[in-house]
């Protein structure tokens, strides 16, 4: 076989003039070999035919035939190289090498292996969404906790939040966080086939929506789009970003005092994901993330002006405790609605109930089992009725501690009565509890425990300007025959002139 080198060898003899023997003769090669190359035959060796091996030719449809079946199996339980070897050997006798195998298998899968083609991303067309799972340190255990991933295609800017729950209302929740850290919404929204959003898989790319979630993207503005089966890789961007989100930030494992050091953590992750616009690269671009995200950001949808809270509706039946169950707790409403069915709307932070369209009550969210959670203002009109039932009554007793104590020193003292105790709850509608709480507190250092002086406190304590209104009439009738004559200021001026003088 002659090289390149030899053949610019042959080419310079040829050019001096020397014929293809002397040729031969000099570089010992034979006078056939001379000839051809010199009639422009390429250097090196060439097979003119692709050898034949019948035993390969025998065990490759075989071999195809496995593979293409795994296909529809799980990943981690298709055969190997070396099961398909092993297989071939008990079920067909085949005596070849291992090598052979190896090589047959390596062509196949190169052949069915997908490739991709790379996407044109329009600025403000495309947001894409996803869970993940991780795991933070509470107190020193160690809990499962869920990441929201989102991500806009065009420019890769990404947003994450966290988690207890992996809960339809807290899917909500945080796409409305993410599109307030967007300033906008995407027109169209990425996802796999989470339960939280299908009710049911149709054909193709069909999708029956469950209707929250159908009214929770129709009240936004954005359509939504979900990948195929089983292929969750065609929103490639935010599963990378889940992966990214946690090695860079969540690790080593987050440790929180509490439970409500969750809302810390969530504040550093958003500030943390703003900050990586100016140090992350847009893929396929040498322009930073936040030079793209200034672009694709008036392509947004604008944020609506006004929006009602959004998550699961449901209706419940407020029991004789003027209780509605909704979701393993207990919340009060009004007593006048016990024992009606009420519509609820559960988010992920409140629960909100209505009575015809109209709101009645309105909860922070708990989530232990069998909780009862209580509005006291809920019960008054049953307290006026029943006042006996006030002091060791639960909504009472979920109040601030010194509502208990101050209304056993009125009720059990005689300080003031049950009406004062009831009319001092009143309050509630018009005062916040924090207010009310510290004006309670004011009144037993005063030893004043009529709800006169605690409205008094509350509005010295809530009011920018001291108010100061004339008492007409008084609960006590004898101070109403109480006269107090008016007072001659005039007197004082013999004393001003006697110091004068």
């Amino acid at each position: 076989m002659i090289g390149d080198a030899m053949l610019a060898k042959i080419k310079e003899l040829e050019a001096k003039g020397m014929s293809q023997r002397e040729i031969s003769e000099v570089l010992n090669y034979s006078r056939n070999t001379i000839a051809k190359y010199i009639n422009g035959e390429p250097a090196g060796y060439h097979r003119k035919a692709p050898i034949e091996s019948p035993v390969a030719s025998t065990i490759m449809p075989i071999i195809e035939s496995w593979i293409k079946d795994d296909e529809s199996v799980p990943r981690k339980q298709r055969r190997t190289a070396s099961k398909i070897y092993h297989d071939l050997k008990a079920s067909y006798g085949y005596s070849g090498g291992y090598s052979t195998v190896s090589r047959l298998v390596r062509n196949i899968k190169g052949i069915h292996r997908e490739v991709f083609i790379p996407r044109h991303h329009e600025p403000g067309m495309m947001g894409e969404f996803d869970f993940g799972e991780f795991y933070v340190d509470v107190a020193g255990e160690r809990i499962k906790v869920y990441l929201h991933a989102f991500q806009l295609t065009c420019s890769n800017d990404i947003f994450g939040y966290i988690s207890w729950r992996a809960s339809q209302e807290e899917m909500f929740y945080s796409h409305e966080l993410s599109f307030e850290n967007w300033e906008g919404i995407p027109q169209h929204m990425r996802y796999d086939n989470l339960s939280l959003a299908v009710k049911k898989v149709l054909k193709g790319r069909e999708r029956e929506e469950s209707d929250a979630f159908r009214t929770f993207k129709d009240r936004l503005g954005f359509e939504s789009e979900f990948c195929e089966v089983a292929k969750g890789w065609q929103k490639g961007d935010v599963e990378g970003c889940v992966g990214y989100i946690r090695r860079n930030f969540l690790s080593p494992v987050p440790q929180l005092k509490n439970k409500e050091d969750l809302l810390r953590l969530n504040v550093e992750l958003a500030t943390w994901c703003r900050s990586l616009r100016e140090s992350r690269i847009t893929y396929g671009t040498d322009r930073t993330v936040g030079e793209i995200y200034a672009i694709e950001k008036p392509a947004l949808f604008l944020l609506p002006y006004q929006t009602q809270p959004v998550g699961k509706h449901l209706v419940a039946k407020a029991n004789h405790y003027s209780l509605v169950p909704v979701d393993t707790a207990f919340y009060s409403v009004p007593v006048r609605h016990a024992h009606q069915p009420l519509d609820v709307l559960l988010t992920a932070r409140e629960v909100i109930v209505y009575a015809k369209e109209k709101e009645i009550a309105r909860h922070c969210r708990v989530f232990v089992k069998g909780q009862q959670v209580f509005d006291a203002v809920h019960y008054i009109e049953l307290f006026r009725r029943k006042p006996y039932s006030l002091i060791n009554s639960k909504p009472i007793h979920q109040l601030p501690p010194c509502f208990q104590q101050f209304f056993e020193k009125a009720y059990h003292k005689g300080r003031g009565t049950v009406s004062d105790c009831i009319d001092i709850l009143e309050l509630l509608k018009d005062y916040s509890l924090k207010d009310l709480t510290v004006a309670i507190e004011l009144a037993m250092s005063y030893e004043t425990y009529h709800s006169d002086g605690v409205r008094n406190l509350v509005q010295q304590l809530t009011k920018s300007q001291p108010i100061f209104e004339k008492v007409a009439t008084f609960k006590n009738p004898a101070l109403n025959e109480v006269s107090i004559p008016a007072v001659d200021l005039k007197r004082y001026n013999v004393l001003i002139e006697e110091g004068a003088s």
